[in-house]
């Protein structure tokens, strides 16, 4: 799960109910302060007032969670968001539906996956083929001369570009897949297209 930022952590410290309340309180002892009601010792008094917000309240860290859990699920989307973006002028235009469509997917999916009801080690299967597997195959396609890619035959009678979309239409398939296994709840065949994916999409290197 990705770690928050900085400025999302001071975010969180700035509209934390302990703030929040800490203030409030911290208000009321310099207006104390300054009306008299208290002199000698003001300083400690008030700030003690905000510490009591700290001791009383625990902290909110289901509010935490859930923001890293947005965090994660955008860093998912965007991923193949930028893919596509910096990648689309090389790729065929077959590739580059094909990676829409899996994003469109994704976007569907990441709520569910970052909601608990689907394993860790799925997620981790998942955020592997999308975020490292994947930008590889499209890096190491995009290194290629283009008549090279789709003219020469390196495996099997496949040209890269076959073998690009072939990748592609794997990932898509099983994503499509696992997204109604999660769905409809199905742990036995997410298990099974779970594995799949693990087995079958792979960074493909193309050349040696």
């Amino acid at each position: 799960m990705q770690a928050l930022t900085f400025k999302m952590r001071v975010l969180l410290f700035l509209y934390s109910t302990q703030n929040l309340l800490g203030s409030c309180l911290a208000i009321l002892g310099l207006g104390m302060y300054f009306t008299g009601v208290i002199s000698d010792w003001w300083l400690p008094i008030v700030a003690g007032l905000y510490s009591v917000a700290w001791l009383a309240i625990p902290a909110d860290k289901e509010l935490e969670l859930q923001i890293k859990n947005e965090n994660s699920q955008s860093s998912l989307t965007e991923s193949v968001d930028t893919l596509i973006r910096e990648s689309k002028s090389r790729l065929p235009h077959e590739a580059v539906e094909r990676l829409g469509r899996i994003q469109t997917t994704l976007q569907e999916l990441a709520p569910k996956m970052y909601s608990g009801e689907v394993a860790m080690n799925y997620v981790s299967l998942l955020i592997n083929a999308v975020n490292r597997d994947l930008p590889q195959t499209i890096k190491n396609y995009v290194l290629l001369p283009t008549a090279f890619a789709t003219m020469h035959v390196i495996e099997n009678g496949k040209t890269c570009k076959q073998l690009l979309l072939e990748q592609l239409d794997l990932l898509e398939t099983q994503l499509a897949k696992i997204a109604t296994d999660i769905y409809k709840n199905n742990a036995d065949s997410l298990v099974i297209n779970g594995e799949f994916l693990k087995e079958k999409f792979h960074t493909t290197t193309f050349v040696q």
